[in-house]
């Protein structure tokens, strides 16, 4: 029931007296709110200090600052976070896919490069023999270009030997030709006698 005029109340905190307007005792009634027991000072001191919030099921006071949700906003933003946890999840999922692609094909290329530096190598000592060779063959090239004269004049020496030789073995023949032909028909005895009496000849 709303009073005619204003009343007079004590403040329970400073002590002092104030006046409850009427229309005040309207707005408390129609509320549904008992009527303070504070004067209006002490209640806009009060309303001016910042109350640290506490959370009504541990009783942890919540930072200041903290942004304070409802039941049905409090869903919404836990479905959310755990809809970005599950991206954020999978996007480390396939960053860490990638990144073992990446390490396959790092460790086939290192692969891939130890085989071509292996037959690089072979290729080197390939050609180190190679050059021996061609040194050996130019070493030999130039060889015969001072054997080939030598070799010319030995081969014709041997031609004039064989000739030669050639020679003397038909003298050597008509020879014993003629000597056949000259003690043919003369027996050994006469050929002794025939020598013995040269010898005595050239001796006188």
């Amino acid at each position: 029931m709303v009073r005619e005029a204003g009343i007079q109340l004590n403040c329970r905190q400073c002590g002092s007296e104030f006046i409850l307007s009427k229309a005040e005792q309207e707005f408390y009634e129609l509320k549904g709110f008992k009527l303070p027991t504070r004067c209006k000072e002490c209640r806009s001191a009060n309303q001016t200090k910042i109350q640290p919030l506490t959370c009504s099921q541990c009783g942890t006071e919540l930072d200041k600052g903290k942004s304070i949700y409802c039941t049905n906003c409090l869903q919404t933003a836990h479905f959310e976070l755990e809809k970005e946890n599950k991206q954020v999840k999978m996007a480390a999922s396939a960053a860490r896919s990638k990144l073992e692609a990446s390490e396959s094909k790092r460790a086939e290329f290192a692969e891939m490069l130890r085989q071509k530096e292996q037959e690089l190598v072979e290729l080197e000592q390939k050609m180190v023999v190679l050059t021996e060779d061609l040194d050996k063959a130019q070493q030999f090239y130039a060889a015969s270009g001072w054997l080939q004269p030598v070799l010319t004049d030995i081969e014709k020496r041997l031609e004039e030997l064989e000739r030669a030789q050639h020679e003397i073995t038909s003298k050597v023949l008509q020879t014993i030709r003629v000597m056949q032909e000259r003690y043919d028909g003369l027996g050994v005895v006469d050929v002794i006698k025939r020598n013995l009496k040269q010898g005595v000849k050239e001796e006188a």
